[in-house]
């Protein structure tokens, strides 16, 4: 048993071995106030990748984490005397991160917490908009190929997209949305033509959407899983795995997610899967033996509701494009419009 200065035990000794995040949360339950505060500084990495720690507790051990790494890298930064195009990109990365979890909350954009912080791999980073704890509404937005820590200015323009959308639907809730980058997503075409970080990222997703629930204070909280490419194929594998405990999934631009029909995914009873793919979008051309039949076909059995067609392609490429792809995020498109209203419960308009 490890033991700290003054001869108490350490608290992280307690931590249930491979708990589930209701185990953990009860473990946690269980420490003193300063038992707590302990184990944040004393093992803020450990704390802070636990699912079943309540979010303002994460997100306290996350930054010191986040500090840490912060003055690490900059310092081997001023010290190097060969520039390193990756590490400076990280830099910057960690820079729109923090302007972010440090800008001042709003009437209209609460403030944001940092649930997860890794630089291993790919670099992980997850950024809830609101506090998941207390919000009426959730949203996890899992993204997919081509993410990784350097392009999260990128998907926190997502986050702040959706935000508006639902602040302009509903002024009487609350809602919490939620980066995820919690997994090392593929790369290029080759990677996410296999499912094998869709596996391990959906094993990932399950542990946090378990997590969210038993740190919940209060009444349910109304969640959702917005699936967005290769992301729709870890949410596809999540739900194919175990209960993911969401009250909505939706699969946008999605290549595949792994099943032949929703009844094959394990969701509650009154759970909704929705489905969307512009008309112009690339993915459109992904093969069903790659990830199995996409969710907008009818076979598949969503509710599939409309996007904007998107940007035109080129005819060697039968109209479909990459621009496309990536606009259900653009001001006042029809996807965001309906994103917006499925989040708050509404399905879409």
């Amino acid at each position: 048993m490890a033991v700290e200065s003054g001869g108490r035990a350490d608290p992280v000794d307690g931590i249930p071995a491979d708990g589930s995040p209701g185990e953990v949360a009860h473990w946690w339950r269980g420490l003193s106030a300063d038992e707590r505060d302990a184990a944040i500084t004393g093992h803020p990495a450990e704390i802070g990748g636990l699912d079943g720690v309540p979010v303002v507790d994460r997100d306290r051990a996350n930054r010191l984490c986040f500090d840490a790494e912060y003055a690490a890298i900059t310092a081997e930064q001023q010290d190097s005397d060969d520039g390193s195009d990756d590490r400076d990109a990280v830099v910057r990365a960690m820079d729109a991160i923090t302007r972010y979890i440090d800008g001042e909350a709003t009437r209209t954009r609460p403030r944001a917490y940092l649930l997860g912080f890794s630089l291993e791999g790919r670099g992980r980073a997850i950024i809830a908009t609101g506090n998941p704890d207390t919000a009426d509404h959730v949203v996890t937005n899992v993204q997919g190929t081509g993410t990784n820590l350097t392009t999260v200015r990128g998907e926190l323009d997502q986050t702040d997209a959706i935000v508006d959308r639902v602040n302009q639907l509903s002024r009487r809730s609350t809602t919490s949305t939620i980066t995820w980058l919690g997994y090392d997503a593929p790369q290029g075409l080759l990677e996410s033509a296999s499912d094998d970080r869709a596996v391990v990222g959906g094993e990932l997703l399950l542990s946090f959407q378990d997590g969210l629930r038993v740190t919940r204070e209060g009444e349910r909280s109304y969640n959702s899983v917005i699936g967005y490419s290769y992301g729709s194929t870890v949410v596809g594998h999540a739900a194919s795995e175990a209960l993911l405990d969401v009250d909505a999934v939706v699969f946008v631009g999605s290549p595949g997610v792994g099943v032949d029909h929703v009844s094959q995914l394990q969701l509650p009873a009154k759970c909704r899967v929705f489905a969307t793919t512009a008309e112009n979008d690339v993915i459109r051309l992904t093969p069903d033996f790659v990830h199995g039949p996409q969710p907008v076909d009818d076979e598949f059995g969503a509710t599939v509701f409309e996007s904007d067609p998107g940007a035109d392609g080129e005819w060697f490429t039968a109209g479909l494009s990459a621009e496309a792809h990536s606009q259900y995020w653009n001001k006042d498109s029809d996807s965001l419009r309906n994103f917006a209203a499925i989040i708050l419960g509404r399905g879409p308009l």
